[in-house]
């Protein structure tokens, strides 16, 4: 039984016809379960499941491809390309490279479909201001977004950042979904999404476009002050079984008493 339904990859396909310019590899990073329970490390419960989804989207389109490699067999690559967590796809194309970290699921998947795009193109609609600002930033730069995938905004950062990322090679940007990472939440005491990591210096909510590539740009340039914002918007950060209790409860009170409470999409489920 496919992961995607067989509609949308309908729809994915026919995006991916009109849309996809150049090739993509994809990358996936598993890692098998152990039997001893470990308490400093998240199990990796969606390994399987995104090498399912992948695999069902490289069969949508002849530009894209799939090479599967486990965390502990090949280690020393790991350590070289910086992957340190299960499940772990990374986009590359026209010297990008973009790393997702988890089961991409709910609001983040077309996200993830978009990014693809923008990989295959190695290009990305950004401001001439922007363009200009990221040219002259050819030190290496890390973006780390916390991210979950019931938030709109965590899936409206991803875009940017992915954007960014595709238009300077410098950038290493790494979205990682939360939800389905608890001990590794706590271990970074998160409590709000998205959150944004520029160099080990963090900021929670929203950037726009402008703000993110300045921000970028003082940090680069050992400047403390940060931007001031428009928006800082963010949500509440909750872990995949929490999201579940909630949705369950919401579903409970929302059904009418004489019926079976209505079914909700969950994410990650």
């Amino acid at each position: 039984m496919p992961v995607i339904p067989k509609p949308d990859q309908v729809a994915i396909a026919q995006h991916l016809i009109e849309h996809l310019a150049g090739r993509v590899g994809i990358d996936v990073w598993t890692r098998p379960e152990s039997a001893i329970i470990l308490p400093d490390r998240d199990p990796c419960e969606h390994c399987d499941d995104v090498v399912t989804v992948m695999r069902e989207l490289v069969s949508l389109n002849s530009m894209l491809s799939v090479t599967r490699y486990d965390l502990d067999r090949h280690a020393d690559r790991a350590a070289q390309e910086g992957i340190d967590r299960a499940p772990t796809t990374v986009l590359r194309g026209h010297g990008a490279r973009v790393h997702f970290v988890g089961y991409f699921s709910g609001l983040l998947f077309p996200v993830f479909v978009d990014t693809l795009v923008l990989v295959g193109a190695g290009a990305a609609p950004l401001q001439a201001e922007s363009r200009a600002t990221l040219a002259g930033l050819t030190a290496p730069i890390s973006l780390e977004l916390l991210v979950a995938p019931y938030d709109p905004l965590s899936a409206y950062m991803i875009r940017l950042a992915s954007a960014l990322a595709v238009e300077q090679h410098a950038i290493r940007f790494t979205a990682i979904e939360m939800s389905e990472f608890p001990v590794f939440a706590a271990q970074r005491s998160l409590t709000e999404v998205p959150t944004t990591v520029i160099n080990g210096r963090r900021f929670t909510g929203l950037f726009s476009e402008v703000e993110l590539v300045e921000q970028i740009r003082r940090i680069v340039a050992g400047e403390q002050e940060p931007v001031i914002r428009e928006r800082t918007a963010a949500s509440p950060y909750f872990t995949a079984e929490q999201a579940r209790a909630m949705a369950a409860a919401s579903a409970q009170e929302s059904a009418p008493p004489e019926q079976p409470p209505a079914g909700l999409f969950v994410p990650g489920r």
